[in-house]
């Protein structure tokens, strides 16, 4: 098996390997053929088929946890993804903390200087030594610049980027190898997990981007005075370093007890109408709204803070999404499998009625529900869980949005349990509705749509010659895909090695047989048998031997 820099990473699969043998999986690692990579000692203290006494869930999360901040984070994505991942193991996941020490001020002070160019004390008329919040990206410290304004200074983590992008090979690797050989991850569709997982962390640990997404998130939400998204300050800021605005309040487990009477109510409204603007409207919204990210900073406003996540939905997204909403408003099971069908890749060999069926028993439940104590978010995700069972991939934007939706909701739930998301979001959906029947609007899609296809009917001749100049030069191949090939070939090379190992062996014995009867009936005044040919022959036999035992368990092909 040849794995994507095995050599440069050799250690750190090493340590997977052993943390996944520990927690009981090593029944994986021996089926992908990875349970050789573990040190002799290790190897023999491990038990393959040993399953352990845990949950799958449970085991999946000391593992997640012994692996360090990378893989919590992979874990925190996966708790995020009920249309996935069953509850047992989304339980686990939500559990994971993204809570680590914070590294030293010194550190901290070089990384600022080295990318901004100038000491600190000329950036900064005070900085605080001690951060106010740390995680495993980076950490955050309270600062006032020269000009008098107080800023919130966000450090990335000393080699974070680089220990981010050695684990993502990994986890690319493994999910890979899992998904040849286990049908359970290729059904969880592994790969496309840790591919929406890499995108995410790359743009996290790029303070550039969040820098971009919230510059754009406060101007898009100008027109809300009751949301406060802070500034950025580029001068001040790097792909490392990040200076904002501080956003003085309390957070929302804090509302209860502070001595200010917050308006919760029409806090509540005011975030639901900005969160729906973000989505239906602007197509650009936060896609991770936990309470950690919002604070009331007045009685009556409250501000978004960290944008290194955030959800994008173009013009034809947002249109099939509200196609989707109306479907669901009205329980119309077919309409919502048809909408379903425009926001995903569809197998060829699912059963539409047995699907549009299902979609109508899951809706059943919500026609005994007055339609504004219906859970946004849940409905929603309960459809795409249903759509999974039928291996129907929602777009990940979806996806995002549906996290985001059952996130938010929580929220709203705690400022005013009475408010309905739904009742807020229909006049977005008739703005949007009214805007797909403009017969101008219709016509200049049809005129756009008339001229992609003039596009394409342009291009079969040129396409036609373009096939047959290959024919004609035959350049015409025949590409052959044998998935696990890999593994094939990684247990041939085993088998090669300790064949290999057993001749040289076996060479030795018979030179060690033939010079003790040499130097036994052979004549005594050779000087070969004056040496001390058996004592020679087995020193020289031995550290061979070692050497050799040496280079294959080193080779970890044995």
């Amino acid at each position: 098996m040849e794995l994507t820099r095995g050599l440069k990473h050799a250690n750190r699969y090493r340590k997977i390997a052993a943390v996944l043998a520990r927690h009981g999986f090593g029944y994986i690692l021996q089926e992908v053929g990875l349970f050789h990579i573990l040190s002799l000692p290790k190897r023999l203290a491990s038990d393959p088929n040993d399953f352990n006494m845990h949950s799958i869930g449970e085991r999946i999360r000391l593992v997640l946890e012994d692996l360090g901040p990378t893989f919590i984070k992979l874990g925190q994505l996966i708790s995020t993804r009920e249309d996935i991942f069953p509850p047992s193991i989304i339980e686990e996941m939500e559990k994971l903390q993204d809570e680590v020490p914070p590294f030293p001020f010194e550190q901290a002070r070089q990384i600022i200087e080295n990318d901004l160019g100038r000491p600190l004390d000329d950036i900064y008329y005070t900085f605080s030594e001690e951060p106010i919040a740390a995680a495993s990206i980076g950490q955050v410290h309270q600062a006032v610049l020269h000009d008098g304004h107080r800023v919130a200074v966000k450090v990335s983590r000393p080699h974070i980027k680089e220990t981010i992008e050695k684990d993502i090979d990994i986890l690319r690797d493994l999910a890979r190898l899992f998904s040849q050989r286990f049908h359970w991850a290729r059904y969880y569709r592994l790969q496309d997990v840790i591919e929406e997982y890499v995108d995410a962390i790359r743009d996290e640990v790029d303070y550039y981007v969040e820098a971009r997404n919230t510059e754009k998130m406060r101007t898009n939400m100008a027109s809300f005075p009751a949301l406060e998204i802070p500034a950025v300050f580029e001068k001040y800021s790097s792909r490392r370093v990040l200076t904002i605005t501080f956003l003085e309040g309390i957070k929302l487990a804090e509302l209860g007890s502070s001595n200010k009477d917050f308006h919760k109510k029409e806090l509540a409204r005011s975030l639901t109408d900005a969160f729906l603007h973000q989505v239906l409207i602007d197509g650009f919204f936060h896609s991770d709204p936990h309470p950690g990210n919002i604070i009331f900073t007045d009685s009556d406003k409250a501000g978004f803070i960290d944008f290194g996540q955030v959800g994008r939905l173009n013009k034809a997204m947002r249109r099939q999404f509200i196609n989707y909403v109306i479907a669901m408003t009205r329980k119309k099971p077919d309409q919502v499998a048809d909408a379903i069908y425009g926001m995903a890749d569809i197998p060829e060999t699912i059963d539409h009625d047995q699907f549009a069926e299902d979609v109508y028993y899951l809706l059943a439940k919500y026609y005994e529900i007055p339609f504004h104590e219906i859970r946004f978010g849940e409905a929603i995700n309960d459809i795409f869980a249903t759509s999974h069972r039928y291996e129907i991939q929602i777009y990940k934007e979806y996806t995002m949005l549906a996290k985001a939706f059952i996130t938010f909701e929580g929220i709203i739930e705690h400022l005013d349990p009475d408010l309905s998301i739904v009742e807020i979001a229909e006049p977005y959906g008739r703005r949007l509705a009214k805007e797909q029947m403009d017969p101008r609007k219709i016509a200049k899609d049809w005129l756009k749509e008339g001229m992609r296809q003039r596009n394409y009917l342009l291009d079969i001749p040129k396409e036609f010659r373009d096939a047959l100049s290959k024919l004609n030069n035959s350049h015409v191949g025949v590409e052959m895909k044998i998935p696990k090939i890999n593994i094939f070939l990684n247990k041939l090379d085993r088998i090669s090695n300790r064949v290999s190992f057993s001749i040289i062996l076996l060479a030795f014995s018979i030179i060690m047989v033939g010079l003790i009867i040499g130097s036994t009936f052979g004549d005594s005044s050779s000087p070969l048998v004056r040496l001390p040919v058996i004592e020679i022959s087995f020193i020289i036999s031995f550290f061979m031997f070692l050497w050799l035992l040496y280079a294959i368990f080193k080779s970890g092909r044995f």
